[in-house]
């Protein structure tokens, strides 16, 4: 950058010291123009590059709200489905409920008449009664599917049943409490010899195991086709 005194000694060559020192001081003045002119030109750039750039993060954010919108969209609409699946999935173990205790009801109807014709068959077993009872022993009642009620050889006797569409393990052994439970109460009040008692299970499946250990208790199994094995 020159200065006023090093171009004033320049033109000094030339002119009087008047016409130098103003010479001098406009070489100065102009080449300071000149310079804040290329500052102004740079400096215009720089904000017209400024500008693009924030114009192209304007649009990005833009596009970054709308992503996101859609995305907020998406999600509600995924927990809205999901409020709907869970809705529909208590619907399903509702009418599932309902159907399965349709079953049983009607199984332990369709039971009630079969199941003398059975004993009849396979023990000579003369039916009085065959309907479901509770029967209350020690403080509680126990709901007993069905209680048949007659005769085997003239002699009075009891079957109490436990109807099952698949009689399984854990459910041979909690009946077979229950028989235990009130089997005493129910020899008094019938005047009964407890051995005249006889715990019964019908179903349409058991397993291998579960014949096994109904056999070990000594009760009876017997399905629809009358099937029957005594304990």
């Amino acid at each position: 950058m020159v200065s006023i005194a090093g171009m004033f000694q320049h033109y000094r060559q030339a002119f009087d010291d008047h016409q130098a020192r103003v010479l001098a001081e406009a070489t100065v003045q102009i080449e300071a123009d000149l310079v804040r002119r290329e500052d102004f030109s740079e400096l215009t750039a720089t904000v017209g590059r400024l500008a693009g750039a924030q114009e192209r993060t304007e649009e990005q954010m833009k596009l970054l709200a709308a992503a996101q919108q859609r995305t907020e969209g998406e999600v509600h609409e995924l927990f809205v489905a999901q409020k709907e699946l869970t809705w529909t999935m208590k619907d399903v173990h509702k009418q599932l409920g309902g159907l399965a205790q349709s079953v049983g009801h009607g199984l332990e109807a369709y039971a009630m008449e079969r199941i003398p014709r059975i004993l009849a068959e396979h023990c000579g077993f003369v039916t009085e009664s065959s309907v479901p009872e509770t029967i209350y022993a020690d403080g509680g009642g126990s709901e007993i599917d069905i209680v048949c009620r007659g005769t085997i050889a003239s002699r009075p006797a009891a079957v109490l049943c436990e109807v099952k569409t698949n009689i399984t393990s854990h459910e041979v052994r909690e009946f077979m409490d229950t028989v235990e439970r009130v089997r005493p109460q129910l020899a008094h009040d019938e005047k009964l010899d407890p051995a005249d008692i006889h715990p019964l299970f019908f179903g349409y499946r058991a397993s291998p195991d579960t014949r096994r250990l109904i056999a070990d208790s000594g009760a009876w199994l017997a399905f629809p086709k009358g099937m029957i094995v005594p304990g």
